[in-house]
């Protein structure tokens, strides 16, 4: 089989999928993508073909409800000139795998009609009910429901023509209307939980040992892992919560892990990144404070397996494949009570739940764990548990994922 798989990232959602097909010399597998992730591993069999937008986008020229849609638009115009180009070459690709959003998938069929496309459809915009005003007192202005709900433009018209579509939890697909939710088939990404795995009490004894970073085993370590520090997955409300954490417990070590990269949501206004808004804002003891950048995974990997105490925070929004590895690590999580967090942990069963806007519960609930192992391995053994028994793990996942392909190619 022939198989294009499409995403503004290689590999990203695709990383596993695209690798199993890749090995088998049965297929033939081209990647289409702008980017490529830090995290990428080597091509191997996949033939990897980058695109690039024809200009930026000029929002000041369109409505400003249509400055996403344009962006879209530039993005399925450059997948289209790649794909062009592959079909010159030869390349009739007869299963089309692509993220839905950025815009890269909307003009494909126009090229390969016959191909079945399985489309993966992360998000649907809603104007109230998930991230879109939430906290806020009062509802959205109309202004900013229209733009956002015109947000959804481009993901409908690649469900309009997918053969099949994908959606990686129940919360998230419950973002759809009623009437497209019947589309989707709701299947996790998986976890790899052989690499994702505890440690033994004896190996963490040996100590966490990153490059220069060294914290010994016995002293209490703290992590906070994100893709970039921001908004939605709540760095404001963890970076208060840390700062009374480390005035409250003296012996605490706090390890944060990401960079300043804002990748949902905006910037701040006066230039900063958010990171250095918390050092400017909150008080810490820079000793036990700790920052290392994006980690390959054998670090990251490390770093969860070492944590006495894992905090993971978002708004209503996308759920994080970073809280899920920490699951299946068998860390003793604190995470925030959202929606796309209970699908997963049920309150003191696979972790400790707080309010996502009281950074003093944040830091009560993470010190009253660092302060009880018992609880803490109860919370860990529960947490891998809850992995592995509900079918996150990578095998159930991608079987299941295969299935819906041979399905769908049937």
């Amino acid at each position: 089989m022939r198989i294009l798989f499409v995403h503004s990232n290689y590999p990203a959602q695709f990383r596993h999928l695209s690798g199993h097909y890749a090995r088998d010399p049965q297929h033939q597998v081209v990647f289409l993508s702008q980017g490529k992730e830090w995290t990428a591993p080597s091509d191997g069999e996949i033939q990897l073909r980058r695109y690039q937008l024809g200009r930026d986008p000029q929002g000041q020229l369109c409505h400003p409800y249509l400055k996403r849609f344009e962006s879209a638009v530039l993005m399925g115009q450059a997948c289209l000139r790649e794909a062009m180009q592959l079909r010159q070459e030869g390349f009739e690709p007869d299963l089309i795998v692509g993220h839905s959003g950025f815009g890269s998938t909307l003009y494909l069929k126009e090229i390969w009609p016959e191909a079945r496309f399985l489309g993966y459809f992360e998000w649907f915009y809603r104007t109230s009910g998930s991230d879109v005003g939430f906290g806020e007192k009062d509802p959205v202005s109309p202004d900013t429901a229209c733009r956002v709900h015109t947000y959804n433009a481009p993901i409908v018209m690649d469900l309009a023509l997918s053969d099949q579509a994908l959606c990686p939890t129940q919360w998230q697909a419950q973002q759809f209307p009623k009437p497209l939710q019947r589309q989707l088939e709701v299947v996790f990404d998986g976890i790899n939980t052989e690499m994702f795995s505890p440690l033994s009490e004896v190996d963490k004894q040996e100590g966490l040992k990153i490059g220069d970073l060294k914290i010994p085993g016995d002293v209490p370590l703290v992590t906070y892992t994100t893709r970039g520090f921001e908004p939605y997955r709540g760095w404001p409300q963890v970076a208060e919560g840390l700062s009374l954490l480390l005035k409250r417990n003296a012996q605490v070590h706090v390890l944060l892990v990401g960079s300043d990269e804002v990748a949902y949501g905006a910037a701040r206004g006066d230039g900063r990144s958010w990171r250095q808004w918390a050092l400017d804002t909150y008080e810490y003891d820079s000793s036990r404070l700790h920052w290392l950048a994006p980690l390959q995974y054998e670090e990251y990997r490390r770093v969860l397996q070492h944590s006495w105490v894992h905090v993971y925070w978002t708004i209503p929004f996308i759920l994080s494949w970073g809280l899920m590895e920490s699951l299946s690590t068998g860390c003793a999580v604190v995470a925030s009570d959202t929606p796309p967090v209970r699908e997963v942990i049920e309150a003191g069963e696979q972790g400790l739940l707080v309010d996502f806007f009281d950074p003093e519960g944040l830091a009560a609930r993470v010190d009253e764990l660092l302060g009880n192992p018992d609880r803490r391995q109860y919370l860990g053994k529960r947490a891998r548990q809850t992995i592995l028994e509900r079918g996150y793990d990578l095998q159930t996942c991608l079987q299941k994922q295969l299935a819906l392909i041979d399905n769908l190619m049937a």
